[in-house]
């Protein structure tokens, strides 16, 4: 499987988010047995998994948009790595100061950059794109409290927010992607528009697009030296697991993401010059619809997850890789410096039909009780999840009917609330505010039908969670943070807004006989999944041919 992953927020925070500078961008960092090749020449195919046909859209807005528009094409001021915590790098920007108690933010620019059409990127274009945001809460996909944005001269940026932003930084400066102004001020509508001709300021650019395959080419204008390596990336496109494995496992493929059943027989073995770099990074979940419905009911959640065995699933599909998570969902050891001491070591109980449909019985819920769990098709591993489920549901009095999904037609139910159940998987940030901020917090949950293109999915509404998160939001203290941590945990353990599985298995293929200065868990200089932005381009910048 794979997901867009700009959905899943990511913050690095404390110190590292205090810093009035960060340093110049290090050098690729990289695990290949091969060196680089001089220049940038050869093509680099890649496959983000079973998505189906593309679409011709690279509208950074959209929640369609391809994976590459946001990194390889457009790009944010700093990157923060996702596999890294604290680790900050200048990209647009250079250095940036917070003042004013967390709610002004001051940001340098890098000079001499240029948009793919050859104009200047100055401080008008960063400024007219924090000002669609401030204008439009559709614009505005990560709710950041913005209050006014201005221009300090050519190469200067100042954001005001409403109240201390400090936890937002990461937002701000590492995940909204910058705009030319001289293009998208005569878009009418820039939520809607496809922008099938995409000029940013990445390393590479679109040059070829079809549903089944698309290209993009070096930037042969690139700010930064010696970047990118590859001189064509090229995108293509699978209708399920069975057809990209089947690609991948012949070498056909260079980077890929894709569910590979026994991978270490299936795929590893076939060659010595496959490599998997695996950085656990997510969690997977059961979705339910806390908004509507039967699944707003907490006995349906608790009788959900008494049922399941969780181990029987791990071993069964992925051989263990995928154990299961925690009931606070807390993905560790990253987040082991706020796990509420008294949680630490919880596992879930022994899976038990029995006291599964007692919960049901008691709160007056007739059995059996059919709910539908929607999951994009072609993805088998979750598939097979999903079937284990419907075996281990039956004697617990629940019906699970399973509604395999085009990948579009998932997306656009999981965005606007149309679903009972959805099985997807959460994550994609080293710090744990912004994973459980993207998960619960009310703010980014529009009402159903409207899309969210952030993760609060199954519109969970708690005050008192968005209290706690404002309060972790306004301190740079952790002796502070923690007890809030330590409540939202509890709350997340008592009212299962979300189900937690397991571990989501994070297996990242590289054909290392054609591609080198890949990381791994050794080098994380970037988060390895193909799906992952913006570290996606951050990655393919650094990416290089094998010297043959």
């Amino acid at each position: 499987m794979s997901l867009r992953s700009w959905r899943m927020g990511m913050i690095a925070a404390g110190a590292a988010l205090l810093a009035t500078s960060v340093l110049a961008a290090c050098g690729s960092s990289g695990s290949g047995s091969s060196s680089p090749s001089s220049g940038t020449t050869g093509v680099l195919t890649i496959t983000t998994g079973a998505a189906g046909a593309f679409q011709d859209d690279f509208n950074l807005y959209s929640p369609n948009a391809e994976d590459p528009t946001n990194g390889m094409i457009y790009e944010p001021l700093f990157f923060y790595d996702t596999a890294k915590a604290g680790s900050i790098t200048p990209w647009l920007g250079t250095s940036y100061a917070w003042s004013n108690g967390g709610r002004t933010l001051s940001v340098q620019l890098k000079h001499n950059v240029k948009w793919t059409d050859g104009k200047p990127f100055t401080s008008a274009d960063v400024v007219f794109t924090f000002d669609q945001a401030l204008h439009s809460t559709a614009l505005n996909k990560f709710a950041l409290p913005l209050a006014s944005v201005s221009a300090d001269g050519t190469y200067g940026v100042t954001i005001n927010f409403t109240k201390a932003a400090y936890t937002d930084a990461y937002y701000a400066l590492g995940r909204v992607e910058m705009l030319p102004q001289h293009i998208w001020k005569s878009v009418p509508n820039p939520a809607t528009f496809e922008n099938e001709h995409p000029v940013g300021t990445g390393a590479y650019e679109l040059s070829k697009f079809s549903g089944q395959v698309f290209e993009l080419t070096a930037n042969p204008h690139y700010y930064m030296p010696g970047l990118p390596h590859f001189k064509t990336i090229r995108f293509l496109a699978y209708s399920g697991n069975t057809t990209s494995n089947a690609a991948i496992e012949s070498g056909t493929i260079d980077w890929a993401g894709s569910f590979i059943p026994d991978i270490k027989k299936t795929y590893l073995a076939k060659n010595p010059k496959f490599v998997v770099s695996d950085i656990p990074l997510s969690t997977a979940f059961l979705v339910p619809n806390m908004s509507t419905g039967i699944t707003t009911k907490l006995a349906v959640r608790q009788a959900l997850s008494a049922a399941l065995n969780r181990s029987y699933i791990s071993n069964t599909v992925y051989n263990g890789y995928a154990p299961p998570t925690n009931p606070e969902a807390l993905i560790t050891p990253n987040y082991n410096s706020v796990q509420d001491p008294t949680l630490a070591g919880a596992a879930f109980a022994s899976p038990n039909a029995a006291t599964a449909k007692n919960f049901l019985t008691r709160a007056g819920i007739k059995t059996p009780l059919t709910l539908t769990a929607k999951m994009v098709s072609g993805y088998t591993d979750y598939l097979s999840d999903l079937q284990i489920m419907q075996q281990e549901l039956k004697p617990a009095g629940i019906n699970l009917v399973i509604d395999q999904e085009a990948y579009t037609a998932f997306t656009s139910d999981q965005d606007n609330g149309n679903f009972q159940l959805l099985m997807d998987n959460f994550g994609y940030t080293p710090d744990p505010w912004s994973y459980y901020y993207t998960l619960l917090d009310s703010s980014i949950a529009p009402a159903i039908g409207q899309a969210d293109t952030v993760g609060n999915f199954g519109r969970y509404r708690n005050t008192q969670v968005n209290s706690l998160l404002g309060q972790i939001a306004d301190t740079t203290s952790t002796a502070a943070q923690k007890p809030d941590f330590y409540q939202i945990e509890k709350i997340f353990t008592q009212q299962l807004p979300l189900i937690p599985l397991f571990e989501q298995q994070d297996e990242i293929e590289f054909n290392a006989s054609q591609v080198s200065n890949y990381p791994t868990a050794q080098n994380p200089y970037g988060a390895p999944a193909v799906y992952i932005q913006p570290d996606m381009g951050w990655i393919a910048a650094r990416l290089a041919p094998v010297s043959k």
